[in-house]
């Protein structure tokens, strides 16, 4: 996974810290239904890139390789990067794979 992800994924984990616990649970409660959509989208499809994963559901791209990077990570799907630029996470081109 690139530094850019990792560190977004940091960053975000971060700011949850300053949160109270309702917010963190609401929060919490939020990125798990769009964890269950995005990995249903990817079921649906077999092979997806993260802008049409932002664009379908209306989400930074940023936002959308958080929530790749932590499915990825519990082994829900699998990411084969194509091609990426250092300087604009943007251009990052990878194909989401449906596991199973």
């Amino acid at each position: 996974m690139s530094r850019e992800v990792l560190n977004a994924i940091s960053h975000s984990y971060e700011l949850a810290s300053y949160a109270t616990p309702e917010l963190r649970g609401l929060f919490n409660d939020w990125l798990g239904e769009i964890e269950l959509r995005v990995k249903d989208f990817i079921d649906r499809h077999k092979r997806v890139d993260p802008q049409e994963l932002a664009t379908h559901f209306a989400l930074t791209i940023e936002s959308i390789l958080f929530i790749l990077g932590k499915l990825a990570r519990e082994g829900k799907i699998s990411m084969e990067v194509k091609g990426r630029t250092k300087t604009n996470i943007c251009n990052i081109n990878e194909a989401i794979k449906h596991e199973g």
